[in-house]
C-alpha cells in the first residue's frame, strides 16, 4: 500500500465558489473584495489588487457555495486571519496564504467536513477496504 504524506492538518479545496471581502477591522467600513482560489478549515489562500504584509491580520467575510448537491444555499462566515506568506503575483494580483486566528469551532468543523466530503482528490488518496481485500 502506497501512503501519501500529508503536510497540512487540512484538507483544501479549490472547487468551491467563495464571495469574499476583506478589512482590517472587524467593523471597519473600508472592505474590499478579494479572490479565494482554495480554502481549508485552517485556512485560505486570497488575491487581492492591495498588497500586505506577512504578519498582518485581516476579518474575511465569506459566502460560500460548495456547489455540492444536498447543500442548498451559501454558507456565510466571518473570520479572521493572518498573513503567513507572500505567495507572489497571480493573474495579475497578489497572492497571500493566510491562518485562520478566529473562527468558530462550529464554522471550523463544517468547513473540514464539507471540503471532505466535496474534495474528488481527497476521495481518491483516502484508503478504502474495497481494495484491500
Amino acid at each position: 500500500m502506497i501512503e501519501t504524506r500529508i503536510n497540512r492538518e487540512y484538507v483544501r479545496t479549490d472547487c468551491w465558489s467563495v464571495i469574499a471581502k476583506t478589512c482590517k477591522e472587524e467593523n471597519g467600513y473600508n472592505w474590499l473584495e478579494v479572490r479565494i482560489p482554495n480554502i481549508a478549515a485552517g485556512g485560505l489562500l486570497f488575491l487581492s489588487s492591495e498588497q500586505y504584509e506577512a504578519g498582518d491580520y485581516l476579518w474575511f467575510d465569506l459566502q460560500i457555495d460548495p456547489m455540492t448537491p444536498g447543500v442548498v444555499g451559501n454558507i456565510r462566515m466571518k473570520v479572521k486571519g493572518q498573513i503567513k506568506g507572500d505567495r507572489g503575483k497571480r493573474e495579475g494580483l497578489h497572492s497571500y496564504s493566510v491562518e485562520f486566528t478566529e473562527i468558530s469551532k462550529s464554522d471550523r468543523i463544517r468547513l473540514d467536513e464539507l471540503i471532505r466530503m466535496t474534495n474528488f482528490k481527497y476521495k481518491l488518496e483516502s484508503t478504502s477496504d474495497i481494495f484491500d481485500r
